[in-house]
């Protein structure tokens, strides 16, 4: 076996601080002796809230480029980190990698001293609850960890001196401990979550089937595991419609909505450092730089990641998830699309997204509405809807709006002012999981229905048969297409193409930047060994720390 090295630890309770909602809260008690602390009630449920707080971690700035960038759904700008777009040069040294894995392992850790002290806490009723939340916690850590990285190492105990080495577990011992962990904790939480954000059994089957659905595509991997992510997702469905309107799935302030099976929480008692920090920046990173227009009070787009021809191409005129994922209409200003969203007809357009299906002149489409049209900007779909990494033109492409959040402050991505949930697991992509995973099962009948029910939803209004397919139309290229209809910006992306096989194969030919480097006939992802660059590397310094033997991953 192979040895890696973790590097260092966070102080808990410094994970724990500032968290907003009331199962998160932590207070400091530094004074007082962690194990007779942590062995009250009272403190040990500030160990299950630090763990809890580390999906705040894994999912902040800037490890959104490690989920979305590099994909074939978007292309590079100007801000985005070249060496995760492009793989060419990506390397054990950088950095993004290197704080997510260390980030990656404080989080376990933090399971791991919350189980520690599960059985030296008073006895409590809810006691074997927090075991299996923070069971289900460390395994979700860990399966996000796999897919990254392959193999890592399972550690297990809590750790509170210097560790030199540890050995490296394959991917399927990996896997296995995931499976085993969900499982336990599938025993142990309730039906029902206690409050928003709590692991609950319907959470714990969704993301079940999807490890399932993971491991089936794996060397190690066996049909039954398509079978059983099949069952595991159907039960999750529980016979629920999608109900909810697209638009107003993610519209601000639903995001309690029933749809929502595991979310990671915020509120605004979590903000810090004058309301810049504790927040989250998912609004900042889909759309191009917005400045200040049309008003000072305008979201701040950083321009990270700007969709590619390949993601505006998924959509048809018949699909209501274009206008409900895209700001179609910028009005004057910005925010009034939420803060008069009654009034919208009488509302100025200073922009408007022409889509590649409209017909109408331009000056048909002004002659519509003068009053409040005779100035808009149109921009028509085109080459300028993929703007260039170095390009100044600020809102030419479409930027996304489900993320909007207009009661957060003007800030950049390193200041943290949203409050809006993110959504980790949510009804619609459970029918899309049991879908691929009927598909790979042998049974795409059954996998076109699932698929069916979203795309109902979807449809505008008398358009249901228009979006509805058949059996004969699912594979996986459609699959991945409705994926990235529903899930656009999610934090899925990258583990989709890696999943299925298709990370070169989709971004060669839908990728800008990709493409450019296949045209000049050189494979970006090819390493220095001569390997793929698939996995993520494993950070130099892990190597370079850990004193036993370890080979890095293919590739590097």
């Amino acid at each position: 076996m192979k040895n890696i090295n973790i590097v260092s630890l966070v102080l808990l309770l410094a994970m724990a601080s500032g968290c907003g909602k009331d199962f998160l809260a932590a207070d400091n008690k530094s004074n007082i002796a962690a194990d007779d602390f942590f062995s009250t009630e009272a403190g040990y449920e500030q160990l299950v809230a630090a763990s809890y707080a580390s999906l705040r971690t894994i999912y902040s700035f800037p490890y959104v480029y490690l989920y979305s960038s590099g994909t074939d759904m978007f292309v590079q700008s100007a801000a985005l980190p070249e060496a995760l777009h492009q793989y060419r040069n990506l390397t054990p040294g950088e950095t993004t990698i290197t704080t997510f894995y260390r980030d990656l392992y404080k989080a376990v850790q933090n399971c791991n001293i919350g189980l520690y002290y599960n059985d030296k806490t008073a006895e409590v009723a809810t006691l074997p609850v927090r075991k299996g939340e923070l069971q289900f916690l460390r395994a979700y850590y860990y399966f996000v960890m796999v897919q990254t990285f392959g193999g890592v190492a399972i550690v297990t105990e809590r750790i509170n001196e210097p560790i030199l080495q540890f050995n490296r577990n394959s991917a399927a011992e990996v896997y296995d401990f995931i499976i085993k962990e969900m499982q336990e904790a599938l025993n142990l939480v309730p039906e029902v979550a206690a409050e928003p954000g709590r692991v609950y059994k319907r959470a714990v089957r969704h993301f079940l089937a999807k490890v399932h659905l993971t491991r089936g595509y794996e060397t190690f991997g066996t049909a039954q595991d398509f079978t059983t992510a099949a069952s595991l997702a159907d039960e999750a469905i529980q016979g629920q419609a999608l109900s909810t309107s697209f638009e107003d799935l993610f519209y601000p302030g639903n995001e309690k909505d029933p749809e929502i099976l595991f979310s990671v929480q915020y509120s605004k008692a979590s903000l810090l450092e004058g309301g810049f920090s504790g927040g989250n920046a998912q609004y900042y990173f889909f759309g191009s730089y917005m400045g200040s227009f049309p008003t000072s009070g305008a979201p701040n787009r950083g321009g990270s990641l700007v969709a590619s021809f390949y993601t505006f191409d998924l959509f048809i005129p018949e699909d209501s998830r274009w206008e409900a994922s895209f700001m179609v209409n910028f009005y004057e200003p910005y925010w009034a699309y939420y803060e008069q969203s009654g009034n919208r007809d009488n509302l100025t357009i200073a922009w408007y997204m022409k889509p590649k299906w409209e017909t109408i002149s331009d000056e048909d489409w002004r002659a519509q509405d003068p009053a409040h049209r005779a100035n808009t900007k149109i921009v028509p779909y085109g080459p300028i809807w993929e703007r260039l990494p170095t390009a100044t033109s600020g809102d030419q492409t479409p930027s996304v709006k489900k993320f909007d959040d207009p009661a957060s402050e003007y800030g950049t991505s390193s200041k943290f002012t949203s409050t809006r949930d993110l959504f980790l697991a949510r009804l619609g992509e459970t029918y899309l999981i049991a879908a691929e995973a009927h598909f790979k099962a042998g049974s795409p009948g059954t996998a076109a229905d699932r698929i069916n029910e979203v795309r109902r939803r979807a449809a505008k209004p008398g358009q249901e048969a228009a979006m509805a397919i058949t059996a004969g139309d699912v594979d996986i290229d459609f699959i991945l297409d409705e994926r990235g209809r529903e899930l656009l910006g999610e934090y899925h992306r990258w583990f989709d193409l890696k999943r299925t096989g298709t990370l070169v194969a989709r971004t060669q030919l839908y990728n800008r930047e990709i493409r450019n480097w296949f045209d000049q006939g050189i494979n970006p992802f090819m390493g220095p060994d001569g390997q793929l660059k698939i996995l993520r590397p494993i950070p130099a310094s892990a190597l370079l720390l850990n004193e036993g033997e370890y080979s890095q991953n293919p590739g590097y």
